[in-house]
């Protein structure tokens, strides 16, 4: 284990920590008969749209984790925290578009709590 490694652990954990309160305050709005809108007409419910999202990244950071802790020299080290330190970021940011735009369907349709 050397630094590269715990510094890109410590931005997956802060990435899905961002995702899992997220989703909590998004769950406090819904009642557990909602459909979440996933992609296009695609929808989920409640459970399963908020939960599925953080358990997925999750396991991306896993095998990337994996990746890192395999990696044999300096460079390898060096790409592999660039490339989770960017993925962390990104996975982040989408999860938080998507549940703006999933919440403000919702709101339209009147199905959000006050």
């Amino acid at each position: 284990m050397n630094v590269l490694s715990i510094a890109a652990d410590t931005l997956w954990i802060i990435a899905l920590s961002i995702m899992a309160g997220a989703a909590r305050v998004a769950w406090r709005r819904m009642d557990a008969s909602v459909m979440v809108p996933m992609v296009g007409t695609w929808r989920l419910p409640r459970n399963t749209a908020l939960i599925a999202p953080v358990a997925l990244a999750f396991v991306v950071g896993v095998a990337l984790l994996w990746g890192h802790r395999n990696a044999a020299d300096l460079s390898a080290n060096v790409i592999f925290f660039g490339l989770r330190a960017t993925l962390a970021a990104i996975v982040a940011m989408l999860h938080l578009q998507w549940l703006k735009g999933a919440l403000s369907t919702l709101d339209g349709e009147g199905a959000l709590k006050s």
